[in-house]
Parts: structure tokens; sequence; C-alpha cells
């Protein structure tokens, strides 16, 4: 049986929360018809890669707070709160809740809407900016 719970938090953990970008490492737990859409914004693979790069430049530090994590089929629902933590040292909180959609073995789809608890109103773009 599939624990796709565990390969999403484990995504998390491997492509965002390891301070350093790695496109392998990406590419190993992302398929390359990957589509994220967030907060009315569209991403294809390439441009979640950059996405990526550029949240690696524009913080330190990332933790995840899950509120909630449900699966259902090849369906990861998550409820949590990440924690930015920026190279000046100041820090963005965000709340996101996300489906993700699984397939031979890796996401392939996100549909996520999050909402700035705290921070500047240019951390507002964190979950989508490229």
């Amino acid at each position: 049986m599939n624990n796709y719970k565990a390969l999403v938090k484990e995504a998390f953990s491997k492509v965002l929360i390891d301070p350093v970008f790695n496109e392998e490492m990406i590419a190993r737990y992302f398929g390359l018809s990957y589509r994220q859409f967030v907060d009315g914004k569209e991403l294809n693979y390439a441009q979640f890669v950059a996405h990526m790069a550029m949240v690696k430049q524009r913080t330190t530090r990332l933790e995840f707070l899950y509120n909630t994590v449900i699966e259902e089929g090849n369906i990861v629902f998550t409820n949590h709160v990440v924690t930015a933590t920026k190279p000046d040292g100041t820090v963005a909180r965000t709340h996101l809740i996300a489906e993700f959609h699984i397939a031979d073995g890796k996401i392939v789809y996100c549909n996520e809407l999050s909402r700035l608890l705290s921070g500047e109103e240019g951390d507002r773009d964190l979950g989508s900016a490229h």
C-alpha cells in the first residue's frame, strides 16, 4: 500500500526545508508534467523549479507545522503553516491549504491557497513567485 502522505511530507522536507537548492531532488519528487495552481497563478514544472530556486534565495529557513494531512486514494490534502526566515532575520508566516495528486510515485498536481499571517506585504507571493 502506498503512503502518499509520507511522500508529500518527505518532498517538503527534501525540497523545501533543506536550505540547499537541488534540482535533482525536485525531479525525484515532482513529475515533469507537474502543474501548480496557487492563488490564481499557474506554474508548470520549469516555473516550479524556478520558484524553488527563488524561495532558496529569499529565505534561509523554512519550518512546517501540519494542522491536517489527509490521504484519499492518490490525493493528499494538507492544511499547514510555513514559517519562513529571511536572510535579514525577519520572519513571514503563511497558512496554506493544498491538494496534491500523485501519479507514478511523484507529485504531478497541486492546487493551493495561501494566506499571509505575518510578515511584509512583499512576502505574500512566496508561494508562487518565480
